[in-house]
């Protein structure tokens, strides 16, 4: 009777012996999907829609558009706006326009002649003094004209020389900041427009289409779900004893049911915490109860599939 009892014992001890090894061998998994969500900013009619359910899109690919007359409004309006004051900058920069100058010239033209007049009579005037056929009185009221027309001619030289200047710097400043701040309201615009078709960000396989042509899409709700060609990674759990077998940047091994090929993933992820506390104190036994979660990246086209369960092990 002993004998047997012996050789039950020994044959649990190898039972459990190769259950251990079994289970440090392989462990099971799933394949977990990130997707990206693709959504607009602002709400709008979708006026087309350029994917489906399984097709494949590259990156910047217009998936969907929204209806933007709105949009082409504002558009049009910071264009004009933007150009009205570039206008108005530049024309601060280059002083008078040609047409004034030019009556500006002709006082100037008009300044001269008459001083030259008056110069003529004046010295007509004081070469008749000298011989006593005029006055004193004569002489200084031509004296006077003179010096009237010479001060004309110094005004209208004057007027030319500020009309040929720009504006005080003070005033270009302005009409810079304002050239600058309607063509960042134009840049706003044209961005807004151009938001109005949605596009793929990186190349992946469309999963999901929430909205449709003629539907109205709100505000920051997702129109279609995007899975990348990188989206697509292990999901498993592993006991507290094999942590140090399974730091980030490890190599797995993946097998999937019914495919002999065997395919290869990186650990990116592995849990701080673990899954599960007994509520009694640790023990040999009970810590055999705590596990970690653990992530592997799947490399693009693997074949896989969200949610399927694959074997996970060591290389």
């Amino acid at each position: 009777m002993r004998k047997r009892e012996c050789m039950l014992v020994l044959f649990a001890m190898l039972f459990a012996g190769c259950s251990g090894d079994s289970a440090r061998s392989g462990l099971t998994g799933y394949v977990e999907a990130e997707y990206i969500y693709i959504s607009s900013l602002e709400t709008g009619w979708i006026t087309s829609s350029a994917v489906s359910e399984g097709d494949r899109v590259s990156a910047e690919q217009v998936l969907l558009s929204l209806d933007n007359e709105r949009q082409a409004f504002d558009l049009a309006e910071a264009t004009q706006r933007a150009a009205a004051a570039q206008a108005q900058w530049r024309d601060l920069q280059s002083g008078a326009r040609p047409e004034e100058l030019k009556r500006l010239d002709a006082q100037l033209a008009e300044a001269k002649t008459s001083l030259t007049l008056a110069d003529i009579e004046l010295r007509r005037l004081r070469d008749l003094l000298s011989k006593g056929a005029t006055s004193e009185a004569v002489l200084d009221k031509a004296s006077a004209e003179y010096s009237a027309a010479k001060a004309r001619v110094d005004s209208a030289t004057a007027s030319i020389g500020v009309a040929k200047l720009a504006a005080r710097e003070e005033a270009l400043i302005a009409a810079k900041a304002a050239a600058n701040a309607a063509e960042a309201v134009l840049a706003k615009a044209q961005w807004r427009f151009e938001q109005r078709s949605l596009v793929a960000r990186q190349a992946g396989l469309v999963t999901a289409v929430y909205y449709r042509q003629g539907e109205q899409l709100p505000a920051g709700a997702p129109a279609l779900a995007l899975l990348p060609a990188n989206g697509l990674k292990i999901r498993f759990f592993i006991p507290q004893s094999r942590v140090v077998e399974f730091a980030p940047g490890t190599v797995v091994s993946i097998h999937q049911d019914g495919n002999p090929e065997i395919l290869s993933a990186t650990v990116s992820y592995l849990a701080e915490q673990v899954e599960f506390t007994p509520p009694v104190i640790y023990s040999v036994a009970n810590r055999e109860k705590l596990v970690f979660m653990v992530e592997a990246r799947l490399p693009p086209n693997s074949g896989l599939h969200a949610g399927q369960p694959v074997d996970v092990s060591l290389l």
